[in-house]
């Protein structure tokens, strides 16, 4: 009995698939979406799982392992993780997406097809929609959750730790500040001059440069990374970016202005 391999659909498939997940994996990681950038990727992608799928279409395991191989180099070219542990918590996330796809897309087709009976038999049109209606979900489960840290706006106690220096300040939550990294696409807290040098936030750091604009103009902004900070309700928050700001020391109760993309 032959067997057929339709290579565009197939293609088209993967490519479709994960564009969606990088772009889903992106919003729950909380960093910027580069279209471009995933565009391109999911299309490289793309080719390799048609090729990979072709010459090892008889050979499972090594198909397996190929698979995983090329969701760790799309996931590192897509989110470019800092560090292996970043790598790994992107990975993670994506493949939690991927089977929460597959499975939310079977359960949906299971319904259509023998309960409904809205649907004769799967699709691609089919599949193309539940993909699409998947990711109108996340787009606005991700609309959602950035209304509700926009309508909050108080001060919060947070205690810093860095290097076994620690102190406890009064963060503000802004709706304003919504700064990110243009590197690696996380949010940067932002914090006094005056309480980077008590904690010794610039030893054995070079700087990294991160463009602001605001109302009272725009510049550059020296960020390092911050070891930890403990929130409210038990939230912490390790090995951030913190943004040093010498207008925050002339606020002497603000110390720290809290990320509005952590929500």
């Amino acid at each position: 009995m032959k067997t057929y391999f339709y290579v565009d659909f197939y293609f088209i498939l993967n490519f479709i698939m994960n564009l969606f997940l990088i772009m889903a994996a992106a919003m729950l990681r909380q960093k910027r979406c580069r279209m471009i950038r995933f565009f391109i990727v999911s299309c490289v992608d793309a080719v390799f799982s048609v090729i990979f799928t072709y010459f090892l279409w008889e050979n499972g395991i090594l198909q397996l392992c190929a698979a995983f191989l090329q969701m760790g180099v799309f996931v590192f070219l897509a989110l470019r993780g800092e560090s292996f542990f970043i790598w790994l918590r992107d990975m993670v996330c994506f493949l939690f997406l991927a089977f929460f796809t597959g499975g939310a897309v079977g359960v949906l087709q299971e319904i259509l097809i023998r309960n409904l009976k809205i649907l004769k038999v799967p699709s691609a049109r089919w599949l193309f929609i539940a993909v699409a209606l998947l990711a109108i979900l996340f787009f606005l489960f991700r609309w959602e959750l950035i209304s509700q840290g926009q309508e909050r706006k108080n001060i919060r106690t947070v205690r810093v730790v860095h290097q076994g220096k620690e102190a406890e300040v009064e963060a503000l939550y802004d709706t304003g500040n919504q700064l990110v990294s243009p590197y690696t696409g996380e949010g940067v807290v932002i914090i006094s001059k005056g309480l980077s040098e008590e904690i010794g936030l610039s030893c054995g750091q070079n700087p990294i440069l991160i463009p602001y604009h605001s109302i009272g103009g725009s510049g550059l902004l020296e960020a390092y990374r911050l070891e930890c900070i403990q929130m409210q309700g038990g939230i912490c928050k390790k090995g951030l970016l913190a943004a040093v700001s010498e207008e925050l020391d002339c606020r002497q109760k603000i110390q720290m202005i809290l990320n509005i993309t952590w929500s």
